[in-house]
């Protein structure tokens, strides 16, 4: 793909969602291929957006929206593995300056059906009516909760929004992938088949963790 690294499901039936995720600062891509995989082994098609290092938030917020549009091409062409089968449900997720770069994608457009931002550098709240999802490490002194914390305050109430710390947890531990420990690769996921598929059935995992938490998500 031109904007990026395609990961799709190969043991699941159409339709699917469709998910773009980028990393962060001095990052362009490759550090973050597992959490494609992850998504996908779950039935979600996945965008690693390509990047250059020294994009700033805005900028990825740019490639993660033209990842978005390349999924929905690759849907509506013949002759790929996308062809007609994409739900027309799409979201977008990120690290570091990513993780800005998601709240920026999804506060310019509100099509998104969810954002997952991961220690997310310098995220924005304001107008947002896609569900958002902003995790953060106790430890992190680059990205720290502080950010998230004043973006998810800036998301409206009527947004479904959580905002969790993760204990112990600091900058870099997120390139450790999406299944390494305390990282949220299993409460990510869960909020990607809540809000991005839309099915509910997930939310019973949003509603039972523990620890710092923040969020207006009920039954």
């Amino acid at each position: 793909m031109d904007t990026g690294t395609l990961f799709y499901p190969t043991d699941a039936e159409p339709p699917f969602a469709g998910l773009a995720i980028c990393a962060g600062f001095l990052n362009t891509g490759a550090e973050i291929l597992d959490w494609g995989e992850f998504f996908a082994s779950h039935g979600i098609v996945t965008v690693v957006t390509t990047t250059t290092g020294a994009d700033i938030p805005a900028i990825r917020a740019i490639k993660l929206a033209a990842s978005v549009e390349e999924m929905k091409s690759l849907n509506s062409e013949s002759g790929n593995p996308l062809s007609g089968a994409m739900s027309g449900r799409y979201g977008t997720s990120g690290y570091s300056m990513g993780g800005g770069g998601t709240t920026i994608a999804s506060s310019e457009d509100q099509t998104l059906a969810s954002s997952v931002g991961l220690a997310a550098w310098a995220p924005v709240g304001r107008g947002i009516t896609t569900p958002t999802l902003l995790m953060c490490g106790s430890t992190d002194t680059i990205a720290p909760c502080s950010m998230s914390d004043g973006a998810y305050a800036e998301i409206p109430e009527s947004t479904p929004k959580m905002r969790v710390v993760l204990p112990l947890v600091g900058h870099l531990t997120w390139l450790s992938g999406p299944t390494a420990p305390n990282v949220g690769g299993a409460l990510a996921l869960a909020f990607m088949k809540t809000y991005l598929e839309g099915d509910e059935r997930w939310k019973s995992v949003l509603l039972t963790v523990d620890g710092d938490v923040d969020t207006n998500i009920t039954n």
